[in-house]
């Protein structure tokens, strides 16, 4: 995978996660969703590709 894909997957999942902290009935584990963007996010700055 290259590194631009990882980057927009991680933004994805990031916006993903604040849309589910507005609608908190909808998801209790919000700060994992975000958190596993941060990761992919970061992830994407170490690969070289």
């Amino acid at each position: 995978m290259n590194k631009k894909l990882f980057r927009i997957i991680g933004v994805q999942i990031i916006l993903l996660g604040l849309v589910l902290s507005v609608f908190e009935f909808l998801i209790d584990n919000s700060e994992l969703v975000i958190g596993s963007g941060i990761i992919l996010i970061t992830i994407s700055f170490f690969i070289k590709k």
